[in-house]
């Protein structure tokens, strides 16, 4: 039975509405003002919202405003109910988020058709999401269990090979098996490290609100020194691909945690050596602009359509796994955007499809100098 809240200062026609709906077997909860309606659908969360324009205090286009406003009544279906047919007032209604507009005086079958469709219109959104997100959930445990269990079967079947032919093997094979091993070893750290820095994120450890408190001044030159590195052990197969720095000054002070912005460096950096094409190259540049500094790290890869870049930005999904072999969950850009944002910085990808992709990081310069300065 869905749950629908009627806003109205007019009493007659309240119980009016409150009565047709009842009959019509939907569940009833109502209020003669603006704040107290308002108060009713944060605390009860109504399937929709029928709601007066014209209210004494509080009056339904601000309603409609602070329902938009909070991001757990903001999905609640919205339609006014008002004597104001001119065109300005319906378009205010719905440049603010309302659903439909109903003009007094209406019929009942007027009223209940509308409900009707908005609320089917609803469900159908509700059906889609769920459908997406068992999509989802199906193809984050297919990438989990592949992406697991890949490197633990190379590296056991290494180990039967070495504890099989121990004596036997020349010092190259036994170079080459190790090698194996550590490959693998690698592939699962960094699996790890990422799934712990985003569950850190998830979970509030990480987060902007206490960055001053138990944030570190560094230079961004040092985070940047150590993402070179890290990076190219997360795309370690990508040895051909030259990174190249045009000259810019990164001594400056950045308040942050030094180890998550690393890594958040390091896996953009990943994903531009990994669609780079052979013998390619990736550039650093930055700049400084007023209290920011701004980096940005360019390939000439494959490129993404802005379809494709949203996809990325989710998490969980790979940008043409089926026509290029990848390593990895999809997890990197995500969780870039995520720790950048935990530093208060700006993450923007600019791209064309076979031309390469720019990302461009803005991260706030501490007021704070560095020690060593």
């Amino acid at each position: 039975m869905a749950k629908i809240l009627v806003i109205e200062d007019e009493r007659s026609l309240r119980n009016d509405v409150i009565d047709a709906l009842n009959l019509a077997s939907f569940e009833v909860l109502s209020a003669p003002d603006g704040e107290a309606g308002l108060a009713i659908a944060r605390q009860e969360l109504p399937d929709l919202i029928l709601c007066d324009v014209r209210m004494p205090g509080m009056d339904g286009f601000s309603v409609l405003e602070k329902i938009r406003d909070d991001e757990t009544t903001a999905p609640i279906p919205f339609i006014f109910m008002t004597s104001q047919s001119d065109r300005d007032s319906m378009r205010s209604g719905m440049v603010r988020g309302a659903d439909d507009y109903i003009t007094k005086p209406f019929a009942i079958d007027e009223l209940l058709k509308a409900v009707d469709a908005r609320l089917n219109r609803r469900d159908m959104f509700v059906r889609e999401a769920e459908s997406k997100l068992e999509d989802a959930k199906l193809r984050l445990t297919r990438m989990v269990t592949h992406e697991l269990r890949t490197p633990l079967i190379s590296m056991n079947t290494v180990l039967e090979i070495v504890n099989k032919r121990m004596g036997a093997l020349s010092p190259q094979e036994m170079q080459d098996l190790v090698a194996s091993i550590d490959s693998g070893g690698r592939r699962l750290n960094h699996l790890v490290e990422q799934m712990a820095l985003a569950t850190q994120v998830e979970s509030g450890v990480l987060q902007r609100a206490t960055l001053p408190e138990k944030g570190t001044v560094i230079s961004l030159a040092q985070i940047l020194n150590g993402a070179v590195g890290l990076g190219r052990r997360f795309a370690s197969s990508r040895t051909d691909v030259t990174i190249s720095v045009d000259p810019f000054d990164a001594e400056v002070p950045i308040l942050c945690h030094p180890a998550p912005l690393k890594h958040a460096f390091a896996e953009l950096l990943a994903n531009a050596l990994n669609v780079s094409p052979e013998n390619g190259q990736v550039t650093f540049a930055g700049w400084r602009s007023g209290r920011a500094m701004w980096v940005t790290i360019t390939d000439s890869g494959r490129g993404m359509t802005p379809e494709q870049i949203a996809r990325a930005r989710e998490g969980f999904s790979q940008v043409e796994r089926e026509q290029h072999e990848q390593q990895g969950m999809g997890l990197g850009l995500m969780l870039a955007h995520k720790l950048i944002d935990v530093h208060g910085g700006i993450l923007e990808l600019h791209s064309e499809v076979g031309k390469g992709t720019q990302v461009q990081i803005g991260l706030p310069i501490s007021p704070e100098p560095l020690q060593n300065a």
